[in-house]
């Protein structure tokens, strides 16, 4: 593949992002944050259902609301992770906006956090037919728990370490308008 190169020499990923530019990545940014928001609050609610499943597995109203909550969260940060692999895999690696430690700390943060998706959401569907319950309500219970816990610090990580490079990146060496 032929890499295109700048009137100077460099490649586009190294030259100062185009007046656009600015505004999207800001934009985007500021959706993140938003919905990190959200997902927060929806966590905490998670937390307190699965905890509530767990300690009484068979009361009907803490396995509807779990299971509501975690439907939630998973319609939220489905798209989400998709919107925040855009911006630092596609964009930020690009953009040489995330160090690599960082990078390699968020790919595995993200790739854990499919995995915990995708085992929540089998773990969640198998349905007893019989009864139209879930299979084993405390251990959807537990693992519920793990997964708000490695949420929280997904959250607790893009918002400390990985927006903060993006953005730093953005206003990087921009020309000043006089």
């Amino acid at each position: 593949m032929e890499t295109i190169q700048a009137s100077n020499g460099s490649t586009p990923c190294e030259a100062p992002l185009p007046d656009l530019e600015l505004p999207m990545i800001t934009t985007l940014v500021s959706c993140l944050r938003s919905e990190h928001k959200r997902l927060d609050i929806l966590n905490l609610q998670l937390a307190l259902a699965a905890t509530r499943l767990a300690r009484d597995p068979e009361e009907v109203t803490a396995k509807q609301r779990a299971l509501e909550l975690w439907d939630e969260v998973r319609r939220v940060l489905w798209s989400h992770l998709q919107i925040e692999n855009g911006l630092v895999l596609s964009w930020g690696q690009a953009h040489k906006a995330i160090a690599g430690p960082l990078l390699d700390a968020f790919k595995g943060k993200t790739e854990q956090m499919r995995n915990a998706v995708t085992a929540l959401t089998s773990s969640s569907s198998v349905v007893d037919s019989r009864q139209g319950e879930l299979g084993d309500p405390g251990d959807f219970a537990r693992r519920l728990l793990v997964f708000t816990q490695a949420l929280d610090s997904h959250l607790e990580h893009y918002e400390r370490e990985v927006l903060p490079s993006i953005l730093r990146a953005v206003f990087h060496d921009r020309p000043t308008r006089g």
